[in-house]
């Protein structure tokens, strides 16, 4: 017979052996729950960004309908946020739906100075106007020329520099990554030009407060509407003083006083010499607008900026934009 005190050794021990397996289990247990809570709330995060994604399409196709114009898209974008709501609404109610389409955004591309053809084009004049249009925004002389310089760069199909500055070629030396030798294929593309960040910085920081991504496209066919563009990229392009555009961009927006609608009006008699350009201006809104729409499901939002042609209805492009991109 085993005696007492060794019984209660080995109960000891297999206590102890037993708390510790239960230890063990339990660890394991509770970071299996903490992954699959984890998988989980990325399959929800996930779930709910694709259905943000699909709710900012919905303000896409609607930008699509001929007549609508950049002044209706507030209204528009409440009153089919509105439907939507209802048709996803369940049982038990739901998250917050809808979209918004930015007005000021929903607008003419041709209406936004064309950096490929211009900077494809004759050399002298694409310098000549972006000096005007850079210095509108109060950038530096000394920052412009070193900017136009590599966007000449950055488009020409050589690999010789342009200008006076030997390094504007080779990116390497800053730790960037450029040229392309080609023309921009996305607006993205023109923030990587060496030097753009400090123009960009200095424009933002000016008088004028300028948002460069405005003013400035990759896509069209390069003429400039002149019934979208804004005053500064007007002048700078058709080579006017300052302020020479102001009163036809005044009578432009119309009887009713609200840019955006249809009563708007190119009077070309306001605007000396753009009879003369009919090779590089239109009159028209242009085919080619560009759209951003912004979904939000519950909490969560995403931006999709489209270009559309609305003569037939359709979309030419699309992305995402992330927080940051312009």
């Amino acid at each position: 017979m085993m005696p007492v005190s060794k019984k209660k050794g080995c109960r000891a021990v297999a206590l102890v052996i037993v708390l510790w397996a239960f230890t063990l289990i339990s660890a394991a247990l509770m970071g299996l729950a903490a992954l699959l809570q984890r998988q989980l709330g990325q399959e929800v995060a996930a779930l709910q960004n694709a259905r943000a994604l699909l709710v900012a399409e919905s303000g896409v196709q609607m930008a699509l309908h001929p007549n609508l114009f950049p002044a209706d898209m507030e209204a528009a974008s409440r009153e089919l946020s509105a439907r939507l709501q209802e048709g996803w609404r369940g049982p038990k109610g739901g998250p917050e739906i809808g979209f918004v389409v930015q007005a000021q955004d929903f607008g003419g591309e041709e209406g936004r100075m064309n950096l490929n053809a211009l900077l494809l084009g004759d050399r002298n004049e694409a310098r000549r106007i972006l000096t005007t249009l850079f210095s509108g925004w109060g950038v530096n002389a000394t920052t412009s020329s070193a900017v136009i310089d590599a966007l000449l760069d950055w488009t020409d199909a050589d690999e010789f520099t342009t200008g006076t500055d030997e390094t504007t070629e080779n990116y390497s030396l800053v730790g960037l990554s450029g040229p392309r030798n080609g023309p921009f294929q996305k607006l993205e593309e023109v923030g990587m030009v060496r030097g753009w960040a400090q123009l960009a910085q200095e424009a933002r920081e000016g008088a004028a407060a300028v948002d460069w991504t405005k003013k400035i496209t990759v896509f069209g066919s390069g003429r400039l509407s002149l019934m979208t563009a804004d005053e500064d990229v007007i002048e700078a392009w058709l080579g006017l003083n300052p302020g020479a555009a102001e009163n036809f961009v005044q009578a432009r927006i119309g009887p009713d006083q609200t840019p955006g609608t249809q009563d708007d009006v190119v009077n070309l008699a306001l605007l000396p010499g753009a009879g003369a350009e009919t090779n590089r201006v239109t009159t028209g809104w242009g085919d080619l607008w560009r759209v951003t729409s912004t979904g939000s499901v519950g909490g969560v939002k995403r931006t999709l900026v489209a270009l559309v042609s609305r003569n037939p209805p359709m979309v030419r492009a699309r992305w995402v934009v992330e927080q940051g991109e312009p």
